[in-house]
């Protein structure tokens, strides 16, 4: 089979899977067997994609399948058959209520805790991530940016876990007690 083909095949399987599951999931009831056949059908599209031209095919064949998401998802929201009603006032202590205390010591913390003291969490397990990657037999250049790379996405999760976390004492621990496995890479002078 050519590439074309193939790739044709990939883009039409991600357009009538998305047109499965929206049939699917639009029932009163959700069907088990149209859910199967739809996450099938995508799946299906993104090997098929992949065989014809690899990394790009299967770019190709999901570029479609968000297309047809993305086209499915404009007409439910244009047919939306909705009122047009006033947005909840619930709040959800973002302000607080008119006469409570701002508390803004409490939140200058927070800040601190989730941009400095997180941050600082990050790039110290960025080292340890170059240090074990030189320590695999990876290049300098490779190391560097598996270091670079895992900085923003151990910042993200520390984050994360920060804020979903109400005692100061977790917080504290959360972005400390990484800093120890940083501890070996340090001595071992890995920033050099």
């Amino acid at each position: 089979m050519s590439m074309d083909a193939l790739l044709a095949i990939g883009a039409s399987a991600g357009v009538l899977s998305i047109a499965v599951l929206r049939l699917s999931w639009s029932r009163a009831k959700r069907s088990v067997l149209l859910n199967i056949i739809g996450w099938v059908l995508l799946g299906g599209s993104l090997v098929a994609g992949w065989a014809a031209a690899g990394a790009w095919g299967a770019s190709v064949a999901s570029l479609w399948a968000m297309g047809a998401a993305l086209a499915v998802l404009a007409w439910a929201a244009w047919r939306d058959p909705s009122p047009r009603s006033a947005g909840s006032n619930r709040r959800v202590g973002m302000v607080p209520e008119p006469g409570e205390p701002w508390q803004v010591s409490r939140r200058l913390a927070t800040f601190a805790v989730v941009t400095f003291a997180a941050f600082a969490t990050a790039v110290a397990l960025g080292i340890v991530t170059r240090w074990a990657a030189l320590l695999t037999g990876a290049s300098e250049a490779d190391a560097n940016v598996l270091a670079f790379f895992s900085v923003p996405l151990i910042w993200a999760f520390l984050a994360f876990f920060v804020l979903m976390t109400h005692s100061r004492k977790r917080q504290l621990a959360i972005v400390v007690l990484p800093i120890l496995a940083a501890i070996p890479a340090l001595a071992s002078g890995s920033m050099l």
